[in-house]
């Protein structure tokens, strides 16, 4: 006698077992999607698009504003914002994974408020001075980020991970690995050398700024070839 687990299947049972092996081959699918590998070569090509996109975006900005060409890269050996830049790697590190774009949303609106905030609070305890200050403006936080710019980050977050991101997550996994990280490489060096020199020569611009001379040799070189005339035309944000 024949069991009923040996029973033939029907043709409608065939059918409902194929859609769902094709289900379950899509969420694998989508699983793969979303779980692509994310190292230090596509956190630099990050950072780089940020910083980038960013100068360009405060350049034409000032232009628009009437203020003509203004320095608006944060460094000085390099075009790529350090501020956009590490933003944009907090916003993909953060909501890289998020499928649901007021999730999105909400955590780029706190994220970028607070990556705002810690930066504005850095830079005044390390060199004593402020690159941006909100206190006049609406629903300010100690002048260091506004809840309407926040909610301009949650609305840039939801741009940038589902528009800018995603396509570029897929791009990246399609160019030669061996490439990608020479030049991956070749750019990070660039970016650490210029965060180096950059920071030196702010730390000597806001010691001269408080009367503080240079005492060694290096100090007394940085002071004549990035001269306070120098550094606040390519700072002219920072106040002391």
């Amino acid at each position: 006698m024949r069991s009923h687990t040996d029973t033939p299947k029907t043709p409608a049972d065939n059918c409902a077992d194929e859609y769902l092996r094709n289900r379950e081959d899509q969420a694998r699918g989508r699983t793969k999607r979303k779980n692509l590998p994310f190292d230090f070569y596509k956190a630099v090509y990050i950072y780089v698009l940020g910083g980038l996109t960013g100068t360009v975006w405060e350049t034409l900005l000032n232009l628009m504003r009437g203020r003509g060409f203004v320095f608006c890269n944060g460094s000085i050996a390099s075009p790529f914002n350090f501020v956009y830049g590490t933003g944009a790697l907090v916003i993909i590190l953060l909501l890289r994974n998020r499928d649901k774009w007021w999730q999105v949303f909400a955590i780029g609106s706190v994220g970028g408020g607070a990556v705002e905030y810690v930066l504005s609070f850095l830079e005044e305890t390390v060199l004593g001075t402020r690159s941006w200050d909100y206190s006049h403006k609406l629903l300010n936080i100690n002048g260091r980020t506004t809840v309407p710019y926040m909610l301009f980050w949650g609305v840039l977050c939801v741009f940038v991970v589902f528009v800018v991101y995603k396509p570029l997550d897929r791009l990246l996994e399609s160019l030669p690995k061996k490439a990608m990280k020479t030049i991956a490489i070749v750019l990070a060096c660039w970016i650490a050398a210029d965060m180096l020199l950059t920071l030196s020569a702010l730390v000597r611009y806001s010691a001269r700024a408080h009367g503080f001379a240079a005492h060694t040799a290096l100090g007394e070189l940085i002071d004549r070839v990035f001269g306070d005339a120098f550094m606040k035309r390519r700072f002219p944000a920072m106040k002391f």
